[in-house]
C-alpha cells in the first residue's frame, strides 16, 4: 500500500473548502522543492516523459507538470476541430427539431428531455469511472486525452477552471459528433412519434455529453454567474457539494458529473464497486493503480 499523509490531507482540506465554498483555488499537492526547470522538456512521446518518475519518490508538484506538458499543439487544433463540428451539427439537429415540432408532441419532447439528460448523466459516469479507473496514458486514442485530463485533475482540481471553452469541452465534443452526424442523416417526421422521439432523445443527449466538462468546471469554480447558480440549486447540473463527494480519497464513487441523479443510485446499490470486481476477475488488472501512481494517495500493488 502507498500511502502519503501529506497529500491525504492535504486532499481532505481540499474538498472540506470545496464543500463550504470558501476557496476557488485549492490543490491537492503539497509543498515541494522541485522547480519546473527540472521538468522533462522532451515531450516527444509519453513513455520518455513518464520514465523521468518511475522509481523516485513521489513527488505531487513535479507529476502535475508533466502531465500539464502532455497538452500539445496538436491536441489543441484536434479540440477546435472537434467542437466546431460538433457545434455545426447541433445547429443543424437543432433546426430540424424546430421544423418538425408540433404542440400534440410536446410530450415527447419533455420525455425526451428527461431521458436524455439522464443519459448523458449515465455516461458521464461511465467514462469517468473508465477513465479514473483503469489505463494509462499509454493506452491508445484515449490515454493522451481523457486518461491525462482526468490524471491531472486528481492532482489540480481549479486547474480546470483555467482552461478556456475550447480545452475544457474538446473531448466530449468529440463523443457526439458521430451521434449528431447520425441524427442529422436521419429522416424526421412528427408524425412518426417513435423516430421524432429517438431524434430528440439523441440531440438532448448529445447537447448534456458535449457540456458535462463544462458543468463539471463550474462545480470547481468559486465564482459563477447567476444563471449556473440557479441550475445547480435545482440540480439541472451537479452540484459542488455532490461532486466534492467524488474528490475524497481514493476518487471511487459518485462518478456521474453531469447532472449527478444517478449518483446516490448507484451508490446505494455499491455499482461502481461491482463493475470494477468484475473487470479485476476478468482482465486482473488493478483499479486506479495509475492514478495511484501519479497521485501518490493509495494504491494496492500485486
Amino acid at each position: 500500500m502507498i500511502q502519503n499523509t501529506g497529500i491525504i490531507a492535504a486532499n481532505e482540506a481540499a474538498m472540506m473548502m470545496l464543500e463550504d465554498d470558501l476557496s476557488d483555488d485549492f490543490d491537492l499537492t503539497s509543498p515541494s522543492s522541485t522547480t519546473a526547470s527540472t521538468i522533462p522538456t522532451n515531450t516527444s512521446t509519453t513513455e520518455s516523459v513518464t520514465s523521468s518518475i518511475i522509481n523516485k519518490p513521489f513527488n505531487a508538484t513535479k507529476n502535475k507538470e508533466i502531465l500539464a506538458l502532455q497538452y500539445t499543439q496538436g491536441k489543441r487544433y484536434f479540440e477546435i476541430t472537434m467542437v466546431s463540428a460538433a457545434t455545426t451539427l447541433f445547429i443543424i439537429a437543432c433546426l430540424r427539431c424546430s421544423l418538425s415540432f408540433r404542440l400534440e408532441t410536446l410530450w415527447v419532447t419533455l420525455t425526451a428531455t428527461v431521458l436524455g439528460m439522464a443519459m448523458a448523466d449515465f455516461f458521464s459516469g461511465i467514462v469517468h469511472w473508465a477513465a479514473d479507473t483503469w489505463g494509462s496514458l499509454e493506452t491508445p486514442i484515449f490515454g493522451q486525452s481523457m486518461i491525462r485530463s482526468f490524471r491531472e485533475h486528481h492532482l489540480a482540481p481549479v486547474a480546470m477552471t483555467h482552461h478556456d471553452f475550447i480545452e475544457a469541452n474538446g473531448d466530449n465534443c468529440m463523443i457526439v459528433v458521430p451521434l449528431l452526424a447520425i441524427s442529422v442523416c436521419s429522416p424526421i417526421s412528427s408524425a412518426d412519434t417513435f423516430h421524432l422521439f429517438l431524434h430528440q432523445f439523441i440531440v438532448i443527449m448529445s447537447l448534456w455529453i458535449a457540456l458535462t466538462n463544462q458543468i463539471h468546471k463550474w462545480s470547481h469554480t468559486y465564482k459563477l454567474a447567476w444563471y449556473v447558480k440557479m441550475m445547480q440549486k435545482y440540480r439541472i447540473v451537479i452540484t459542488k457539494q455532490d461532486h466534492a463527494v467524488h474528490h475524497r480519497n481514493p476518487f471511487d464513487k459518485y462518478y456521474c458529473i453531469t447532472n449527478g441523479w444517478l449518483n446516490p443510485i448507484f451508490a446505494s446499490i455499491d455499482f461502481w464497486k461491482k463493475m470494477e470486481a468484475a473487470v479485476t476477475y476478468v482482465s486482473g488488472c488493478v483499479a486506479r493503480e495509475d492514478d495511484a501512481f501519479w497521485t501518490g494517495i493509495s494504491a494496492k500493488l500485486e
